[in-house]
């Protein structure tokens, strides 16, 4: 399964075009003047938006393949703005993990529709360590050492975009980053929490503060919301938006568990007092490894660290209330567990969850409740002993679409 051009997705596919070539006239007798001629193939005859209709229907591997077949096929793919793309049947997301390559942001990425894993890179974007969200096609890219600098873009049409510098302070001790796509108004939000500890005096405790800054696409700009001291409360890493509210996890040093904020973008809250008092704690003393948008729902995958009641589960919140609707084989978790921390990312039914120390994937179909392995010879040969890089970085999915740019 080899790339036919770098950077781009790869599986094998038969014949991309379908056409009657001339037959050879060696030993044979001359057709009549009529019959002689080439037809033309489909790609040619058909217009562009027919063209891509037809072309939706495929899984995106297969479209990205056809795409370097030809000039007009390519065209065709990669037309802006886009025709009917829109239209294109569902999806699976791509879970893309680093191979550490010295000169470029390079890995590989698994397609769980295909079962298989294929090289995939970002040329324009230099190696690092990157957190991330993604959202109907587009991902956001945030350097952790500053806080301050973003990319967004489509990764399967590579059009990265940087985003003018966060405000506020570059260095928090926590920050989460969360972006959500409108397929309506096709504009994208971009929220970066920040919570960061404020100047301890002699024999008290210490104190956070938490900003929330918002980018909105159609504006192009920055605005900060909400810029308030949390007391004893600290922020996380782990933030989302749902149906246009960014959820953020906060704990505080006498609780045992943990409270989801809810934070509407459109309305935001006056005070920190008027988030806690509607904040959502967590139904057991957990450890929260992930929330994550599956098809508008809001999930968490948490950890229990109690034995013997240990293990990952996964809830929905419904209503205001935790719901537990899957739980890790044993099994599963204790290769995960050994591995250090565990990192999670998912989109539509799909949740992609792996070790920082331990690279191979378990993946979790949430419609049909099975958990499954995502192994590949390059991953099982990781060295990260010599890779200290790799316990910080995680990899992260994102749903493969044509009809979405930065």
């Amino acid at each position: 399964m080899e790339s036919r051009n770098k950077g781009e997705l790869s599986h094998s596919h038969e014949g991309a075009e379908i056409r009657t070539m001339p037959r050879d006239s060696v030993g044979e007798e001359e057709e009549e003047e009529d019959d002689k001629g080439t037809l033309l193939s489909w790609e040619v005859i058909l217009p562009d938006e027919l063209l891509q209709k037809i072309l939706s229907l495929l899984p995106i591997a297969n479209i990205i393949k056809l795409s370097i077949v030809c000039k007009r096929l390519y065209e065709v793919v990669h037309s802006f703005p886009p025709l009917s793309w829109a239209m294109m049947a569902p999806q699976k997301p791509l879970f893309f993990r680093s191979c550490f390559k010295d000169c470029a942001f390079s890995g590989i990425v698994y397609d769980p529709c295909l079962f298989r894993w294929c090289n995939f890179d970002f040329p324009r974007l230099e190696k690092g360590i990157w957190c991330t969200s993604s959202s109907c096609g587009l991902v956001c890219l945030m350097n952790p050492n500053d806080g301050s600098r973003l990319l967004v873009g489509n990764p399967i049409k590579r059009d990265w975009k940087q985003l003018p510098q966060v405000p506020a302070c570059s260095f928090p001790h926590y920050n989460a980053l969360a972006l959500s796509f409108d397929r309506r108004t096709r504009g994208y939000t971009v929220v970066v929490a920040k919570c960061s500890r404020t100047q301890q005096l002699p024999g008290k405790s210490k104190q956070w503060h938490l900003s929330v800054h918002v980018y909105q696409s159609t504006t192009k700009s920055w605005v900060t919301p909400f810029a308030q001291d949390l007391g004893l409360w600290i922020g996380s890493y782990e933030a989302v938006i749902c149906d246009g509210v960014l959820y953020y996890f906060m704990s505080h040093q006498d609780l045992t568990t943990p409270h989801l904020i809810a934070f509407n973008l459109m309305k935001p809250p006056s005070s920190i007092q008027s988030l806690l008092q509607e904040s959502i704690p967590a139904p057991y003393p957990l450890i929260c490894t992930g929330l994550i948008n599956l098809s508008n729902k809001l999930v968490m995958v948490a950890m229990k660290d109690d034995w013997p009641h240990e293990g990952v589960v996964i809830l929905e919140l419904e209503d205001k209330t935790w719901r537990e609707v899957a739980q890790m084989p044993i099994s599963m978790y204790k290769d995960l567990r050994c591995k250090y921390l565990i990192w999670c990312c998912g989109a539509g039914d799909f949740l992609f969850m792996h070790a920082s120390m331990w690279s191979v994937p378990l993946t979790l179909d949430m419609r049909q409740k099975v958990w499954k392995w995502s192994s590949h010879p390059y991953l099982e040969q990781l060295d990260f002993c010599n890779r200290p890089e790799s316990l910080f970085y995680c990899g992260f999915c994102f749903e493969p679409r044509l009809d979405v740019s930065s």
